[in-house]
Formats: structure tokens, C-alpha cells, sequence
């Protein structure tokens, strides 16, 4: 016991305390802290680092569809859009969205199926749709940022970096409805069928309310991507814009980018003088609020914007496709069956096998693609 408060004691007078102004200590693969008004980088990690992004994908997305000017456009959802794999919102076949409508669902509740129905609505199909993606990234100085999809589900190629992110997302800052749908807690929107019914969105980021600096920005989460964030604060009339890519903690790698970019400590230890020892209950009692206070971030970790199942019963599929026409897609399946494989048609594409890892996924995917198909995993429920 003596040991281990000695052990403690040394630990306090050593001043485990970074001094004022020190580079924050954070645990994401990537990070940048950037000063919105200039675009100076006032902190940077791995931060051209390409990584898979994840749900801040959708940033761009949203960039791209504001642009457009057609946000008053009812966009329909097709088969392929109802079924792409969660997070959603549940659309279905026929159903049309106000393409401003589309976007709140897309940056707030981060609904995969709404991006896809951005993307065939604006460009005809994800595939051309995120060409544009990439193209207007690289019109931005987001020159390390390759797109696949709409949404950012894993998908080969698909990938952005932190410093990537944060140009985009100061650029999104310039336009009105950007901000407004991100500064936004709650809101109910219409969708329009055979009745028109109203779907409640509601946000992911915690740091929107309740923190020192209003916050706004997207999350993200893949078990490839891990969390991610890229947002904004506010503070004395100053901006500054953060992005992290592949956090394990990432509310309090956050918390620490906010705190060091406008120049605050993001927590203040007590100064131990000489001669002036805390007690043992002290420590103890400070021994205990940390471990609590990671055991709610481990708590928040886990609870995070997930695109994917997290859930045991989670089981993952190879989707082939989509292919041009559901003709195309019955030829492929039958070829598909003459090889031995059982596919089942879903909209213009086909998932092949049931697995409770996605690394098995993973194994049938890379032999369907020697045999020249192309392939993605997917969740499933």
C-alpha cells in the first residue's frame, strides 16, 4: 500500500501536466486543427494520411447537393436506395424527398439510404455521383480524397484524410443551409408516398449542446474507419475547424483539438507545491473520478453514429453490382449458380453468403473478384 501511494505521490510532483500551449496528446490515426477564417493549420497528426472516412463522407455530399441549386426537388427513391445498408431512415420504393429534406436526414442522422437518393436524384447513379464527388474535392485543394459512394460505407479506394476534410468542411462553412442543418438538435421532416408521413431526425454530434464552444460537425463510424469527426467551434469571435480520423475516444480527442486551438488547457490539475502533499483520500478520491470518467467515455465510444450493426447478430454479405438493369443482375446470378454460388437479387444487385464476420465476408469477396466481379461487403440484418 505505502508502494503504491508513493508510486502515486511521485506521479503528482513529476507534473504529469502538459505546460500551456503544448501539441494535445490524442489517440486518433489522424487529426488537424485549422483556424476557419485564415486556413492556417495550427495543429496537425498523420493529417494527409489517406484513411477511410466513413460517415464524414456525407459532408461532401451535402456540399455537392447544396450547390446544385435543385433543393427544392422531390427526389424519388429507388430499390437500390431502400436497401442500402444502415444507418437509414427507412425509405422505401416510390417515396419522394425534398432534396433539402434528403440533406437533413443525411447530416444529422447520417442515413445512408437518403445519401443514395441524393446521389441517383442529382447524377443518375452513386457511381457518376461520386465521381462528381472526387472532382469537386480536388477543385478545393482536397487533393488525397477519392470517393466510391454518397454515404461512406468501406469500399475499396474509398478514402479522405484529416486535412482533406477540414478544407471541406470550411468550405462548406461559406454556405447558409450548411450550418443551419448542422446547428439543428432536432427537426421533423415530410416524405411523401400514398400519405405523406413525417420521420423525427435528430443529431449524433455531442458536442452541439452542453460543451464549452457551440460545436457543430458530422460524425462517423466503420469498424475500418473506426470514429470520426470533422466540425467547428466558436470562441471570441474566433473559428477554428477540427478533423479526426480513426479515434477510439473520439469525443475526448475532440475536446482536446477545441481546447488547444483556441488556446485553453482542456482540463486544469491542481498545482502541487513542495511541502504541500494531498492527502490519500485525495488521491484515492481523484483515482475514482477517473476511472469513471473513462468508463462513460468508453460508455459514449460504444454508442457512437454506427453505419454498421454492432450488435452480435450482426452478419455481413458480398454484394455484386449494382448492375444496369435487374436483367443484367438475373444473368450474373445465373452465372453465379453455374460456379456454385447461391446469390439473392436485391434491387439491381446480389448478396452472396451469410457470415457472422466480416472477415469471412471478406475471404468470398476476394475470390469472387479474382474471377473478375466486383464486389463490396455489406452488412445485413
Amino acid at each position: 500500500m505505502q508502494g503504491g501511494r508513493m508510486l502515486v505521490l511521485s506521479t503528482v510532483l513529476l507534473g504529469v501536466v502538459a505546460p500551456a500551449g503544448a501539441a494535445p496528446v490524442v489517440g486518433a490515426r489522424a487529426a488537424i486543427v485549422m483556424d476557419a477564417a485564415t486556413g492556417e493549420v495550427l495543429f496537425e497528426k498523420n493529417a494527409d494520411d489517406a484513411l477511410p472516412p466513413a460517415s464524414t463522407t456525407k459532408v461532401l455530399t451535402a456540399i455537392v447537393a447544396l450547390e446544385s441549386g435543385r433543393l427544392d426537388d422531390a427526389l424519388r427513391v429507388s430499390s437500390y436506395a431502400a436497401e442500402t445498408a444502415p444507418s437509414k431512415i427507412g425509405l422505401r420504393p416510390g417515396q419522394r424527398m425534398e432534396l433539402r429534406h434528403l440533406l437533413y436526414a443525411v447530416l444529422l442522422n447520417s442515413a445512408n439510404d437518403a445519401a443514395t437518393v441524393v446521389a441517383e436524384g442529382l447524377a443518375g447513379s452513386e457511381e457518376v455521383f461520386a465521381a462528381r464527388m472526387t472532382a469537386r474535392a480536388r477543385q478545393l485543394g482536397a487533393v488525397n480524397s477519392r470517393f466510391a459512394n454518397a454515404h461512406g460505407l468501406t469500399a475499396p479506394g474509398h478514402v479522405s484524410s484529416a486535412r482533406d476534410l477540414a478544407l471541406l468542411f470550411r468550405h462548406g462553412l461559406g454556405i447558409p443551409l450548411f450550418r443551419e442543418i448542422l446547428a439543428t438538435r432536432a427537426i421533423q421532416v415530410p416524405i411523401d408516398g400514398p400519405t405523406v408521413r413525417r420521420v423525427s431526425l435528430r443529431s449524433h454530434n455531442r458536442l452541439l449542446t452542453g460543451y464549452t464552444y457551440p460545436v457543430i460537425g458530422k460524425t462517423g463510424y466503420t469498424r475500418a474507419a473506426r470514429r470520426c469527426f470533422v466540425g467547428s467551434a466558436n470562441h471570441d469571435d474566433r473559428e477554428i475547424v477540427i478533423a479526426l480520423l480513426g479515434s477510439s475516444d473520439l469525443w475526448g480527442d475532440a475536446k482536446k483539438l477545441f481546447a488547444y486551438g483556441f488556446g485553453a488547457p482542456d482540463e486544469k490539475p491542481p498545482v502541487v507545491m513542495a511541502g504541500m502533499l494531498p492527502s490519500l483520500d485525495r488521491l484515492q478520491r481523484a483515482a475514482t473520478r477517473e476511472r469513471l470518467r473513462r468508463q462513460a467515455a468508453a460508455r459514449a465510444a460504444a454508442e457512437g453514429d454506427d453505419e454498421e450493426p454492432r450488435s452480435e447478430a450482426a452478419r455481413f454479405a458480398v454484394q455484386l453490382g449494382p448492375y444496369r438493369s435487374r436483367k443484367l443482375a438475373a444473368t450474373a446470378r445465373s452465372r453465379l449458380a453455374r460456379r456454385g454460388y447461391s446469390a439473392v437479387p436485391a434491387g439491381r444487385a446480389l448478396r452472396v453468403g451469410s457470415f457472422s464476420s466480416r472477415s469471412r465476408a471478406e475471404q468470398l469477396a476476394k475470390r469472387l473478384r479474382q474471377r473478375g466481379y466486383s464486389t463490396t461487403v455489406v452488412a445485413v440484418r
